[in-house]
């Protein structure tokens, strides 16, 4: 019996220390971890479960696209469950096990997209690192020029998709020139602080105003809890730190970047309206006043800068030589937990922007200094929600044009103005069976002569089984005019009125496994009252005759139109294998406009859209992932028509379109992983089938005699590698 004894003992022994390994944020096993300890090594199989032989003191757990995790061993003879957190998402000291890889984060939102910490990561590319270019890969997203950040979604413009940053109403957060936005521009947030990306793709849920398209809410995480940790990350356009660690009852995170891409473009003689430099700053502390009330104060402040100069002999006297801008916005928020059930935040925000834009002879062509005071509260009680939001503010500048000869001003229009605009919602949602759903009502009014509106949204979900649901919404969403809309000399209208929107959505989504989803989804909008300038453009009338537009065009609410379409999409998303989707989209927007009664397709119709993007951990260090984007691309905004190569002014508006989008990327990330610190290698590969990509780039003027156009398009990226280094160490 003794002998038999001893011998269990040596075969326990010999098992050794037992485990397993799971995601922080799903609670789903992780294959190909790798653990450590001391000399010896195991690697994490296909259920998470591990067995080290010979552990000792401590276990380091590593994988990458992951936090690496140290775990100090006390009893040996127990089994241990190590939670790892993925990059950019702040550790918890729980592991929060959700529903489903697909479960919605908002019950309202039918047409929800979401970005998980490596996807985001992945889609950001290594030359940009934006997470608004991740966003740009999304199922039904159409973006087709490579040096911008801005997108379309269903036939909507980027100008109609609400941009919030924890909650708050952005105006502008891109690094950009004013007047270049459409040529070159970049998120001014860093994608390392990015802890969740949701796209509301249609029908907006009440709680987001003053959109009537789509809504996109990014969250800024908070610093590690654990200790002090840094990290540096180093890629073709820019180089970040980022500094975090526990004070206190607190938390506290610091990130900085500084870009050099302007540098390269500038010594490779290369797209001068790229050259722009950045520098920003993103800020936030977190501090726990009891166990039920937490506050948080976040600082993002960005500014940018053009520099022309390498093309200052090619600049006409109306062209950008030097550009600024500058964004600061400062948060204060307040979460308290009365009781279970209940939650009160409160968010109190300062949002100011300035720009400035000088010509070759350093004459000014704009100037502007936009600034909003923000307060917004909101209180969920059960399945009941209910908000109100305060923006106070103003905006003022002018915009100048010059002739050359002789040298004069040509025309100064100016704006000027403030206003507050405030707004309330209310939302009850209610589970009946298989039937789910929310009804809420939005009232929004204005002290400028627009009008109060009422923005309805009704939602229903219905579980046809056990892995089908069908889901439905129906709302109207408004969008106030901007205030330089209102204000501008010789073309601002004070009586313009909010532009609505009707959204009617309905989809299947069928669950094949826990892990991959099948989803159909059809949506129609209908807008009205949309702003545009309807005399503004060169056309030819009935009668073969050149319109040429007068020297004054003002502002109307002449816009009328629809857009509707289908998406479908198959994805995935584990911890394990393969993740990713494949998704297409038709999507046809026309417009009507009041004044003139032209009818066309919108500017950013976009008929046929396919975006895939695929990942896969081929190691507990090495991750392979690739992104896939066509699109039939937009029109070419104007009067124009395409005769063998050139451009004539037509009858009808947005005939001619752009020539088809194609961009395929391959990515590797590889991790080294050491003692006190751990490293990833990132190579890309951008436009891999060198495809010749072409955007539009300007309109300058048209010939009376025979009604050539002169339209220029500018090639995008060619085929480009790019690679980066980041580095990170300390607690974390």
């Amino acid at each position: 019996m003794l002998l038999l004894l001893a011998l269990g003992s040596v075969s326990s022994a010999q098992v050794g220390l037992r485990g397993v390994v799971r995601d922080a944020t799903t609670g789903e096993a992780l294959s190909k971890a790798r653990i450590t300890s001391g000399e010896a090594t195991a690697v994490s199989g296909g259920d998470g479960r591990f067995v080290v032989e010979g552990a000792a003191g401590e276990l380091r757990v590593s994988l990458v696209g992951y936090r690496t995790l140290v775990v100090k061993v006390g009893d040996p003879t127990a089994e241990y469950e190590v939670a790892l957190t993925p990059d950019g998402m702040t550790r918890k000291e729980s592991v929060e096990v959700k529903e489903g890889a697909f479960e919605a984060q908002v019950a309202a939102s039918a047409s929800e997209r979401t970005l998980s910490s490596s996807e985001l990561r992945n889609l950001a590319g290594v030359i940009a690192n934006d997470p608004l270019r991740a966003v740009q890969g999304l199922p039904g997203v159409a973006a087709t020029n490579d040096f911008t950040a801005s997108f379309a979604v269903r036939g909507a413009s980027f100008s109609r998709v609400g941009i919030l940053i924890d909650g708050v109403l952005m105006n502008n957060p891109l690094h950009s020139t004013q007047g270049q936005q459409s040529n070159g521009s970049l998120s001014m947030l860093n994608t390392d602080v990015v802890e969740s990306v949701t796209l509301h793709a249609g029908a907006p849920p009440v709680n987001y105003m003053d959109r009537n398209a789509a809504v996109l809410d990014m969250t800024v995480r908070e610093g590690s809890d654990k200790g002090v940790a840094w990290r540096v990350n180093a890629g073709v356009a820019a180089t970040s730190a980022i500094a975090e660690g526990p004070w206190k009852k607190g938390t506290w995170l610091v990130s900085v970047r500084k870009s050099y891409l302007q540098y390269l473009l500038q010594k490779a003689n290369a797209i001068d309206t790229l050259a722009f430099g950045f520098f920003d700053v993103q800020a936030k502390a977190g501090y726990d006043l009891t166990r039920r009330q937490h506050v948080t104060l976040s600082l993002f402040d960005g500014e940018s800068s053009l520099d022309r100069t390498a093309a200052r002999s090619t600049l006409g006297v109306n062209a950008i030589l030097h550009g600024s801008y500058h964004l600061s916005n400062l948060q204060l928020g307040h979460r308290w937990t009365p009781r279970d059930g209940l939650m009160v935040t409160n968010k109190v925000a300062w949002l100011r922007e300035r720009s400035a834009n000088r010509n070759v002879l350093q004459l000014p062509l704009s100037d502007g200094s936009y600034r909003e005071w923000i307060a917004n509260t909101n209180v969920a009680w059960g399945r009941l929600r209910a908000g109100t939001s305060f923006r106070r503010m103003g905006d003022t500048g002018f915009e100048a044009r010059y002739i050359f000869n002789p040298l004069s001003l040509r025309r100064r229009d100016g704006w000027g103005g403030t206003a507050l605009r405030a707004g309330g919602y209310l939302e009850q949602g209610f589970v009946k069976g298989i039937v789910s759903g929310t009804v809420g009502v939005r009232l929004d009014e204005s002290t400028t002569r627009q009008p109060m509106v009422a923005s309805p949204h009704a939602s229903l979900r219905v579980r046809l089984g056990q892995s089908t649901q069908w889901i439905n919404a129906w709302s109207m969403a408004a969008q106030y005019a901007p205030l330089s809309a209102l204000t501008i000399g010789n073309i601002g209208n004070g009586g313009l009125l909010p532009s609505r929107s009707i959204h009617a959505i309905s989809g299947i989504e069928q669950a094949l496994t826990p892990t991959l989803r099948l989803r159909v989804e059809g949506y129609y909008r209908a807008d009205r009252d949309l702003i545009a300038q309807p005399l503004a453009d060169v056309r030819r009338l009935a009668d073969g005759r050149l319109f040429v537009p007068p020297a004054v065009a003002r502002l109307e609410n002449s816009l009328r139109g629809a857009a509707r379409g289908f998406e479908v999409f198959l994805q995935r998303r584990s911890a394990n294998r393969w993740n990713g989707w494949a998704s297409y989209g038709w999507s046809r927007a026309r417009m009507r406009d009041g004044v003139t009664g032209a009818q066309y397709d919108a500017d950013t119709d976009q008929r046929h859209t396919v975006n895939g993007y695929a990942s896969y951990r081929v190691s507990a260090t090495v991750n392979l992932s690739v992104r896939y984007s066509y699109g039939s691309n937009f029109p070419i905004a104007g009067f124009f028509e395409e005769r063998n190569g050139q451009y004539f002014v037509s009858r009808t508006r947005n005939t001619a379109r752009l020539p088809d989008f194609s961009r395929a990327d391959f990515r590797l990330n590889k991790q080294f992983e050491r003692k006190k610190w751990r490293g990833v290698l990132f190579f890309e590969v951008m436009n891999l089938f060198n495809t010749n990509n072409r955007a539009f780039d300007s309109y300058n003027g048209f010939n009376a005699a025979n009604g050539r156009a002169n339209v220029s398009l500018v090639r995008l990226f060619p085929i480009v590698p790019g690679a980066g280094w980041m580095m990170d160490w300390g607690k974390r």
